[in-house]
């Protein structure tokens, strides 16, 4: 938990004023009109300034890399080769959005941070965020290489959407968009969305009636909406996900976006979206809700194992030993004292949230893995084998 606002270091104070700089410049400042950018050969060279900036001031152990396609600015801890998996992720995923949501390329540089763990430094008042993304400077800072990470960068391509568009959206349609992506896998050249854990537990709320009907949770301003931050995240994000799976999740964005100006909730675009008032929309989003299987209990007589013994720690999963004959043993890619932080795209903040993550794997699948080692993250590609009977 974070107990107080943590000490700035320098090189995160210089590349925020250099940002902030830059943001001012009257060739590329962030008040140009909807539709218009600053050109490419002007975001070229404010990318180049941000990655010199940020190799002198991180300094040693640092790396700096450019996207020039998708203006996109690495500052990096991470090995080359998990850097190059990252890169690869965000790329993939920017270009799937455009097809998607996001039709506009970012209309100028984000700066994506992956700093060590001693390195990051923890927004306030958020509490354990692995990531943050910071609208002002657009700057992304995040120790997930996951999950986390593409929830961040989901607010990242958003925010330049609505810039774009003159507008500022809900806070539900900001969060269950980034909610909905953060667990996403490309398949057969298309995105595609999976149920994340936070289900079972929205479930539960909504059979106790203790989920908010929807157009509260439409008009809820920031402060309210976290007020009850499980809840309202997890309901935010299956409206999303019942949206993407009726196939309407587009003409559902595209339909606020077009009536904005008359309402800024969204309430009025899931009707029009759903074709339905929004109460008998919202009993069919319930219904369809309560059939869902959460992922992390796969009705199959086999379970997959990782073969390690784990206890807590500050940042996530320890591995305390390996176990005998296991894949994790004899592949050597996991250490003793390796924290995973996360497998296959999930977080893995507990113990328990770990044996669930392996579990909606398949026995003899091979996965990645994200640890910190030595205070650096990394990913690694493990073998999964089975859980005896």
């Amino acid at each position: 938990m974070a107990r107080g606002r943590p000490r700035e270091t320098g090189c995160r104070c210089v590349l925020g004023v250099l940002a902030a700089a830059l943001l001012l410049d009257s060739a590329a400042a962030s008040y140009f009109a909807p539709g218009e950018s600053p050109g490419a050969k002007y975001l070229a060279g404010e990318a180049k300034a941000l990655a010199e900036a940020a190799q002198k001031q991180y300094g040693r152990g640092y790396t700096t890399r450019i996207d020039a396609g998708r203006h996109i600015v690495y500052v990096s801890a991470l090995d080359q080769y998990t850097l190059g998996r990252v890169m690869g992720l965000l790329g993939t995923f920017a270009d799937s959005q455009r097809q998607l949501l996001f039709p506009r390329p970012l209309p100028w540089n984000v700066t994506v941070v992956l700093p060590t763990f001693a390195d990051y430094r923890k927004p306030l008042p958020r509490v354990n965020a692995a990531g943050h993304y910071e609208a002002a400077t657009r700057v992304l800072e995040s120790i997930s290489l996951s999950d986390v990470l593409l929830h961040e960068f989901t607010h990242a391509l958003h925010h330049a959407d609505q810039v774009q568009a003159d507008q500022r959206h809900a806070v539900w349609i900001c969060e269950g968009l980034a909610s909905l992506f953060q667990r996403s896998t490309m398949r057969e050249g298309r995105l595609e969305v999976l149920l994340g854990r936070d289900l079972a537990g929205l479930q539960e709320a909504v059979k106790n009636r203790k989920a908010p009907a929807a157009a509260a949770l439409c008009a809820m301003d920031q402060p309210t909406f976290l007020s009850d931050a499980n809840i309202c995240y997890a309901q935010a994000h299956y409206l999303m996900f019942y949206l993407n799976s009726q196939g309407k999740l587009k003409s559902f964005y595209e339909n606020y976006k077009a009536d904005y100006a008359a309402d800024r909730t969204g309430a009025a675009a899931l009707a029009k979206t759903l074709g339905k008032p929004l109460g008998e929309a919202e009993a069919d989003w319930r219904r369809w809700l309560l059939e869902q299987e959460p992922p992390w209990t796969p009705a199959r007589p086999s379970k997959a194992l990782l073969g390690v013994k784990m206890e807590p720690a500050e940042q996530g999963v320890r591995v305390a030993g390996l176990i005998r004959g296991s894949t994790a043993e004899s592949a050597g890619q996991l250490k003793v004292g390796d924290t995973v932080v996360s497998v296959a795209g999930q977080s893995t903040r507990t113990p328990p949230d770990l044996t669930a993550a392996v579990q909606t794997c398949q026995p003899w699948e091979t996965i990645d893995i994200e640890v910190i080692r030595d205070g650096r993250t990394m990913l690694i590609r493990q073998l999964l084998s089975v859980m005896p009977p």
